[in-house]
């Protein structure tokens, strides 16, 4: 696990996008793992900023996903997906997600990937934040990829 500050968090998102290519068949997936403010919407926030877009990036809790255009490295869009409040994996199905999850030019960011178990293939990644044993204003960081 590696620890990262507030101050640090931009450089980390062009770290994990430096790492990230579209797929011919198949959006990418980043998954995003923690407790209620472990740093995930704050990371896809960090993300966003660092993709160019400049609207403000708000946790999609209550609307589950939002939407935002780009143009990041053969990627068109950046999707936005909050399961928190999901209380049955089959509720994922109400945000259509072969849309976006079979677009190759998508990028897919999901908090709370436990809540939609079995409705989401293995993300390209999956990110754990923690603020266990984390000093003030630090989170510590895990990253998976699953798929390897």
């Amino acid at each position: 696990m590696q620890k990262i500050t507030l101050a640090e968090l931009p450089a980390f998102a062009q770290q994990i996008l430096g790492s990230l290519s579209p797929k011919q068949d198949a959006a990418v997936v980043i998954a995003l793992s923690g407790d209620l403010g472990a740093g995930k919407t704050t990371f896809t926030q960090a993300l966003a900023k660092a993709i160019g877009v400049e609207e403000t990036v708000q946790s999609p809790t209550y609307v589950l996903m939002k939407s935002y255009p780009i143009i990041y490295k053969g990627f068109e869009k950046l999707v936005h997906i909050d399961a928190y409040r999901l209380d049955d994996p089959k509720e994922f199905a109400t945000l259509k997600p072969e849309t976006f999850l079979n677009d190759p030019k998508a990028l897919v960011c999901i908090e709370w990937p436990e809540k939609v178990r079995g409705m989401l293939s293995k993300p390209d990644m999956l990110i754990t934040f923690s603020s266990d044993n984390a000093g003030e204003g630090e989170r510590g960081v895990t990253i998976e990829n699953p798929r390897d």
